[in-house]
């Protein structure tokens, strides 16, 4: 009786501890904004892989957030309202990373498990662009434009961002009817990747800069330019002396990321120079702009007196002033040059679109057994992120691979890999073991 008793104690012990020790098997160790962390976008879409859970889904109590079915419509939404935003980043000991996420609609939230790299969106999630680049016609580039329904509605305002690109989208007007007659230029466009497909123009304004941003196209409507009247000649006059030359005026609307900078020559020819600055991916970062368009200015400091010398050959100046081009601000930024110059208002646009650098990342690299004999190729399952946070599809000439590994003989042997992105060199080094 006493055998049986102890070992009903026993039991009863070891049922009462077990789920305690599994708890201690698995712990987070790090909870962070994602924005402690390098990652080329917060905006994510769902693979089908990993359900969503209320907290890490190794943890104990973690519940699930979707259903199958729910995952499985949410992996195949074509909603913009359906990608997510990632807002937090866990790992836990067993070196497994979870995102916080949360749908664009505020619907759907929580933890859903990403790989073992933190920053790089593996397992549930995966990196999306909401929208894509537009080419703009120079019919667009170079028309004015007017609102065509000057209102309270969201779509006749602009956006600091275009709506359903990102998580929180804000206006940036909310009654547009005070700019009803002003004139406005597009600089750049974009598209939806989801949903209903709309084409967004960024619209300047240049008497009313708190207005410029992201508007809808079918909110626009252009102005047509009536034909010129030919007037005669008028009779030769004296040339007079040209004024002196103001020192440029640099006008900076901390809203927008846009600086517009305005430069007058002599001979009553003005040019205006406009800079539009402006992270590739959603948000708005004023100081970076601010960074990015001082080292263009620096980098082509010599094209641009040029251009300010000799503003009547403007139209030839696109190429020397970088268009098409990419430049790197040190190893932080990276960004490419759109230049236009329209004939008729003597305007020439820089378009600077950047990007942050992060340190690039090899993946795949891990310590292997062999047995002598085997086969061993140290190219075999790497792939490289590269600094601006995209699959480096052709890197041999910044990738570098140092191997003494011989799996005819048994011994210890090491491989390096080393890859440089824009500036930026990593390396990691495994440890291959043959054995016999």
């Amino acid at each position: 009786m006493g055998i049986v008793a102890g070992a009903v104690v026993f039991s009863a012990l070891a049922f009462t501890t077990e789920p305690a020790t599994a708890a201690k098997k698995v712990k987070v160790t790090s909870n962070v904004p994602i924005s402690a962390v390098k990652v080329s976008t917060q905006n994510a879409a769902l693979t089908g892989k990993n359900q969503i859970y209320t907290k890490a889904g190794v943890l104990k109590g973690a519940k699930q957030v979707t259903s199958k079915k729910q995952l499985k419509k949410l992996t195949t939404s074509t909603r913009s309202k359906d990608f997510f935003n990632v807002y937090r980043v866990a790992t836990t000991n067993k070196k497994q990373v979870y995102y916080k996420v949360v749908s664009f609609e505020g619907k759907w939230r929580g933890w859903i498990y990403g790989g073992k790299v933190k920053g790089l969106y593996r397992g549930g999630i995966k990196a999306t662009q909401t929208t894509k680049a537009l080419n703009l016609s120079d019919d667009v580039r170079n028309a004015e434009f007017k609102l065509k329904n000057p209102g309270t509605a969201g779509a006749d305002n602009t956006w600091q961002s275009i709506p359903w690109s990102s998580y929180h989208v804000k206006l940036k007007t909310k009654n547009s009817s005070a700019y009803a007659d002003d004139t406005l230029r597009v600089t750049a466009a974009r598209q939806l990747n989801r949903q209903y497909y709309g084409v967004y123009y960024y619209v300047l304004n240049d008497n009313h800069p708190e207005f410029n941003g992201w508007i809808s196209q079918n909110a626009l409507t252009k102005v047509e330019k009536p034909a010129p009247t030919p007037t005669p000649e008028p009779a030769p006059t004296p040339t007079p002396t040209p004024a002196p030359t103001p020192a440029p005026q640099v006008v900076t609307n901390t809203v927008t990321n846009t600086v517009t900078k305005t430069v007058t020559v002599p001979a009553e020819n003005p040019l205006t120079i406009n800079y539009v600055v402006h992270p590739t991916t959603s948000g708005e970062d004023q100081a970076s702009s601010d960074i990015v368009m001082k080292e263009y200015q620096k980098q082509y400091a010599d094209a641009l007196a040029d251009l300010t010398k000799n503003p009547n050959a403007a139209a030839d100046k696109l190429a020397a002033l970088g268009n098409d081009k990419d430049f790197l601000v040190g190893t932080d930024y990276y960004s490419t040059i759109r230049v236009s110059f329209d004939k008729v208002k003597n305007v020439v646009t820089i378009n600077l679109g950047w990007d942050k650098l992060r340190q690039p990342v090899i993946t795949g690299a891990r310590d292997q057994k062999l047995y002598t004999g085997d086969p061993f190729d140290p190219k075999t399952g790497i792939e490289l992120i590269d600094a601006t946070g995209r699959w480096d599809s052709n890197p041999e000439e910044r990738y570098k691979i140092d191997s003494d590994v011989n799996s005819y003989i048994a011994g210890t042997y090491h491989v390096v890999y080393t890859y440089t992105s824009y500036g930026i060199t990593v390396s990691k080094t495994i440890t291959v073991t043959v054995v016999k």
